[in-house]
């Protein structure tokens, strides 16, 4: 079972920014928009930005109100790296899975040119298995489901996560629902962005 925490949209739960944290979001700003104006390269549809400072203003209070059992981070489509950047700005150990070797290979060079620490793997989020939680197809129509997992980069798994965070598509969240249903471990925390309007926390709970 999950229980059902909050959600918040863009005008609530403000926080001030480190300097770090500025310098971030600056840079991953500019270097998403002359990605999105000038990459030649083939397209990456499925690459959509969230609202980061409204991520970070909600990572923000769950550290501070303390809900998150442990430091540990996963993103699922981590795109640019951002929001696994900004979990580490706030002391988690962060990773980010992402199926495009592009965008992995431009959030690893994000994160070391500005000097944080996060892991980046190419792969899959759905473990081994996974794919049988998926009820209708074209609910997942935006989510590679043929490629291999990423967790064995990491030698870690679903269960080892404290903290995971999605930016599911319209008609997607049953399925990243059910995944952390099935796979997290109890008190595990799922925030999924759902647009500028809301971004919703729920833990695992025994049941």
């Amino acid at each position: 079972h999950t229980r059902y925490i909050g959600d918040w949209s863009s005008d609530v739960c403000s926080s001030d920014l480190t300097s770090e944290m500025e310098t971030l979001l600056q840079e991953s700003d500019r270097r998403i928009d002359d990605f999105l104006h000038h990459w030649r390269g083939p397209i990456i549809e499925n690459f959509v930005a969230s609202d980061y400072r409204t991520v970070n203003n909600v990572l923000h209070w769950i550290v501070e109100h303390q809900l998150n059992a442990g430091n540990m981070f996963c993103e699922w489509g981590s795109g640019f790296g951002v929001v696994t950047l900004m979990a580490s700005l706030h002391n988690f150990t962060s990773f980010g899975i992402e199926v495009e070797a592009e965008l992995v290979d431009r959030a690893r060079s994000l994160a070391d040119d500005l000097g944080l620490s996060a892991e980046f793997a190419q792969g899959s989020f759905i473990p081994p298995g996974g794919q049988r939680l998926i009820q209708y197809h074209e609910d997942v129509a935006h989510i590679e489901t043929d490629t291999p997992g990423a967790y064995e980069e990491f030698d870690l798994e679903i269960a080892d996560f404290d903290l995971l965070f999605a930016f599911p598509w319209p008609g997607e969240t049953r399925f990243w629902d059910n995944l952390f249903h099935h796979y997290a471990a109890e008190g595990a925390l799922l925030l999924t962005y759902h647009g500028i309007e809301e971004l919703r926390l729920q833990r695992k709970v025994r049941g």
